[in-house]
């Protein structure tokens, strides 16, 4: 198994408190919260927290969140970006290589740059985030550059070879990238994730091969799998394939994308994974039934089961509920309905379903307790952010 794979996980709920400024006025208060395992296995302590532990936040209101394994970032409204986490390889881009669990850092962009959005997931230990000018940056591992740069650690952020950028995402070792309305890649290629017809990894952007000429709404990515939802609601998926993963009826990889055969159109789509023995999608159709496959070996297909699914199976969602939005991580899926609580299901090993404690896995949606406008997670890294002027992840 690979050294970057992740590990399960500790929960620690972080609330970060807004503050005022002259210019802006009083800002609406919001909160971060954070759960899973936030140190991506790199405690060696194997330290855990099970309750609410508050961090003193940004100064600014939070816009936006994301996750890689082990180190989360926020978004302020100002295109400042803060990270809290283990920080290895330079995953907090600050210069630091030093962990900072329970206080936000600043990333130190050059002078000028202001971020527009986050890309999420990302890749292992890895950051990256869009500018207001279309220009994506990178920084930590650049594990088997994912970040389509030959240097390996990067301590601050740097430009990656790209112009006019709407969307990326990334998972393990590999990144996925939309460029001038294309859909580019780099990194480690096992199993076809690169989607160039091959299985050769690459340090320079090659092009996915074999999409619909419609445009991309989405994409999204987990370890060693990629995706992509059109603009016509089709959904399209490469790579690793054991256990279902690609929802086209066979445990055989693919190196160029295959069609999903869903109902119905998709509305949201969100791939999750983080080794080998994981491995799951989970989609909302236009009719808002949810659907899921790949790996189930702990619930995360929410049908009532513990059992992989090679093709799309309805997940049990409870009489009267409606997801609006729906994201994988590791081995466990959250969903936010239209009231803003947050479900999850899968696996709970550790606490990782955010119910507070261990406790058995959960093979159908459970409510979590707790309402959050947008959830983001990686392996089983995960947080939240509570209602206000924020903007999810597609």
């Amino acid at each position: 198994m690979k050294g970057y794979l992740v590990s399960l996980a500790l929960v620690i709920v972080v609330a970060m408190t807004a503050l005022s400024s002259a210019n802006a006025g009083a800002t609406q208060a919001q909160r971060v919260y954070s759960w899973g395992d936030p140190w991506g296995g790199g405690d060696p302590k194997g330290l855990q927290y099970y309750g609410p532990t508050q961090v003193n936040g940004t100064p600014d209101t939070i816009v936006q969140i994301s996750t890689s394994n082990s180190t989360s970032y926020a978004l302020t409204k100002s295109g400042e970006v803060w990270a809290w986490g283990v920080g290895r390889a330079g995953a907090l881009g600050n210069g630091s290589m030093m962990k900072s669990t329970t206080v936000p850092v600043r990333v130190k962009f050059p002078k000028g740059v202001k971020i527009a959005s986050l890309p999420s997931p990302m890749p292992f230990d890895t950051g990256m985030a869009i500018d207001d000018n279309g220009n994506i940056w990178g920084w930590g591992s650049n594990v088997e550059h994912s970040l389509c740069k030959q240097k390996g650690n990067l301590s601050y952020p740097v430009k990656l070879p790209f112009s006019h950028v709407t969307q990326a995402s990334g998972a393990g070792g590999h990144g996925l990238y939309v460029s001038d309305g294309k859909l580019y890649a780099c990194g480690g290629n096992t199993a076809g994730e690169l989607g160039d017809g091959s299985t050769a990894p690459s340090t320079r952007p090659v092009a996915v091969v074999g999409l619909p000429k419609e445009s991309i709404r989405a994409i999204g990515s987990s370890w060693e799998n990629s995706g992509a939802l059109m603009a016509d609601g089709s959904y399209y998926d490469w790579g690793y394939n054991n256990a279902g993963q690609l929802g086209n009826g066979t445990t055989t990889n693919s190196d160029t994308p295959v069609r999903v055969n869903l109902p119905t159109k998709a509305e949201q789509v969100s791939l999750g994974g983080s080794s080998a023995e994981n491995g799951q999608t989970v989609a909302i159709l236009t009719d808002g039934s949810l659907w899921a496959w790949g790996q189930g070996g702990t619930g995360q297909i929410g049908d009532g089961k513990v059992a992989n699914s090679t093709a799309p199976t309805r997940v049990d969602v409870p009489s009267g509920v409606s997801f609006d939005r729906v994201i994988s991580g590791g081995s466990t899926v959250y969903g936010i309905d239209s009231s803003d609580a947050v479900w999850a299901w899968g696996q709970n090993n550790v606490g990782q379903l955010g119910f507070g404690a261990s406790s058995a896995l959960s093979d159908r949606p459970s409510e979590v307790g707790i309402h959050l406008s947008c959830v983001s997670s990686t392996a089983a890294n995960v947080v939240g952010l509570t209602a206000g002027q924020s903007h999810c992840n597609s």
